[in-house]
């Protein structure tokens, strides 16, 4: 039991270490490397709602897949409670 529960706090360790650097590495990047593809950056400097309409739009369009992810997801999970079930 206790070396069970030394590498579940070395994998989130490892994963709270992975996500950090990932973090701070997106800081530190340059404006310029965080941009969007051209024609989207240049509809931006407009500065009228444009920026907003874009912003809710990639909302919409994130909508679907992580709806199909979150299904899947769902379905796997009670697959595998049910069989967890079956097998005790």
């Amino acid at each position: 039991m206790g070396t069970e529960m030394a590498e579940h706090r070395r994998a989130l360790f490892v994963l709270f270490a992975v996500m950090l650097a990932a973090t701070t590495l997106a800081v530190l990047l340059p404006a310029d490397a965080q941009a969007q593809c051209a024609l989207c950056r240049t509809g931006l400097q407009n500065g009228d709602g444009t920026a907003r309409t874009m912003n809710l739009a990639i909302l919409v369009l994130l909508i679907p897949p992580v709806a199909i992810f979150c299904s899947i997801f769902g379905v796997a999970y009670k697959k595998i409670k049910k069989d967890d079930k079956e097998g005790e």
